[in-house]
C-alpha cells in the first residue's frame, strides 16, 4: 500500500516538474505580479460601535500598481494626485457611500478630488484583491502628498474613524518580513 503511495506521489511530482510554460497547469503556479502588487498595498478598516461592525473599508493604494500594468486613460497616475481603489460596506444600508449618512474619508486631512463609482464589469476591479458582491466600489483622486507617509482615514460622526498608514516607497517583502519579527 505505501509503496503504491510512494510510487504515485514520484510520478505526480517528476510529471508536475515537466508541465510545459503554456498549460493551464503552469499558469496555476505563474506569479501575478499585479494581484501581487495591490495585495501589498491593500488594507481594511472598520468602524465598531457595540461590539458590532458598523462600517468596513478596503483601501487599495493604486499608485504603485500604476507603475506595473498597462493603463488605458481612465487609470493613469497623474503625478500630482494619489489614488485608492476602495470597497465600501454599510450595515444596514442599501447604499454604501462613504461620502453621506456621516461617512467621510480623507488622506492626510484632505478631502478627495474626486469619487468615481466603479461598475460590477469595471475592468479595475478584475485586477483588485478582496472583492465581494455586496460592497460599493470607488476610485478615489486624492491631492499629492509630500513625503512618504500616507494616512487615509475613514471616519463617521457616530462610530469613530479608523486610520490607514501607506507608504509610498514599497519595502521588498523580505525586509518587511525581518522588520516584522525584529531582527
Amino acid at each position: 500500500m505505501y509503496k503504491k503511495i510512494l510510487l504515485f506521489s514520484s510520478i505526480l511530482l517528476f510529471s508536475a516538474c515537466s508541465v510545459k510554460e503554456n498549460s493551464n497547469l503552469a499558469q496555476l503556479f505563474k506569479k501575478d505580479d499585479i494581484y501581487h502588487i495591490s495585495l501589498m498595498n491593500t488594507k481594511k478598516a472598520q468602524l465598531i460601535a457595540s461590539l458590532e461592525t458598523k462600517a468596513l473599508l478596503t483601501a487599495t493604494y493604486l499608485n504603485p500598481v500604476f507603475d506595473h500594468i498597462e493603463c488605458n486613460e481612465a487609470c493613469q497616475s497623474n503625478p500630482n494626485e494619489e489614488f485608492f481603489f476602495v470597497g465600501v460596506y454599510i450595515t444596514d444600508s442599501e447604499v454604501n457611500e462613504f461620502n453621506s449618512r456621516g461617512y467621510s474619508l480623507k488622506l492626510n486631512g484632505k478631502k478627495p478630488l474626486g469619487i468615481q463609482k466603479l461598475e460590477k464589469d469595471d475592468p479595475l476591479r478584475y485586477q483588485m484583491p478582496m472583492i465581494n458582491n455586496w460592497s460599493t466600489y470607488y476610485k478615489v483622486k486624492f491631492p499629492k502628498v509630500e513625503g512618504n507617509d500616507l494616512n487615509l482615514t475613514f471616519e463617521n460622526d457616530r462610530f469613530g474613524k479608523d486610520t490607514l498608514t501607506y507608504s509610498k516607497k514599497m519595502k521588498p517583502l523580505f525586509e518587511s518580513l525581518k522588520e516584522d519579527l525584529g531582527r
